[in-house]
């Protein structure tokens, strides 16, 4: 009776709604739930490297089989899948993750680990662009606690000093677009509302901070592009918040 039910829907129900058929629904939902407890798993016993590593070839996998067997146009669906329950749902853990985050995989020089984090990240859409602000706001907290670790640590060692900067600057640059346009972005933030209020040190030490990452930049003429739109924007507008800090940054 249940088979009947199943096959009617299928013939009715499902075409007239233009929804996957009943033996399609439940290898979608098969795969879903795999891949979230898969990932689970992964995420508690795995470093970032292995994870990543793990998460890599699974979307690879997933590509093969639409290859060999199944239809071109179902490709995306499935890795999108994959890169939910293996990416979207664990980025904030992986990235942060102790031992073996972003920072230490860049001051360890793990060159394939921090590429392939990169290339992951940017399959889900709009990973990487959803608050540019935020994404530079963090930047700079992370770039801050190694500073205070290599201080307070190791002595302001140069080595280590070298090897953040070296770190710092290869992730900046990872994408040629993201960070001029967001380090711009940012900018326009805090001297359009986000210093309101702040004694002019704060001003400085924000400031001082976006003069560090712009010097990092191998796009620079990308960031002075956007930087000039956003500045027309908040002289037209009068909704700056300090005539000076502009002409800082301007110089």
């Amino acid at each position: 009776m249940i088979r009947d039910i199943l096959m009617y829907m299928d013939r009715t129900y499902v075409e007239s709604t233009k929804n996957l058929h009943v033996h399609a629904m439940g290898l979608s939902l098969w795969r879903d739930h795999f891949y979230k407890v898969e990932s689970q798993e992964f995420i508690e016993s795995c470093d970032c490297g292995d994870y990543l590593k793990k998460a890599e070839k699974r979307l690879s996998e997933e590509i093969d089989r639409v290859g060999h067997y199944l239809d071109a146009k179902t490709e995306d669906k499935i890795t999108s899948v994959v890169e939910k329950e293996m990416i979207a749902n664990h980025m904030q853990r992986l990235v942060h993750m102790e031992n073996s985050d972003l920072v230490n995989i860049l001051l360890n020089d793990k060159y394939e680990d921090s590429g392939r984090m990169y290339s992951l990240f940017r399959r889900v859409t709009n990973c990487l662009a959803t608050d540019p602000v935020e994404f530079v706001q963090r930047l700079l907290d992370e770039r801050d606690k190694y500073d205070k670790i290599i201080s307070i640590a190791f002595g302001n060692d140069k080595t280590f000093q070298n090897a953040l900067n070296f770190s710092f600057q290869y992730f900046i640059n990872l994408n040629a677009r993201f960070p001029p346009e967001f380090i711009s972005l940012f900018v326009d933030d805090k001297l359009w509302k986000g210093l309101k209020g702040v004694v002019d040190v704060d001003v400085e030490i924000v400031l001082d901070k976006v003069i560090m990452m712009f010097r990092y930049l191998q796009e620079k003429d990308v960031f002075e592009k956007y930087y000039k739109q956003h500045l027309a924007k908040r002289l037209l507008s009068g909704k700056t918040v300090s005539d000076d800090a502009e002409r800082s940054l301007i110089n």
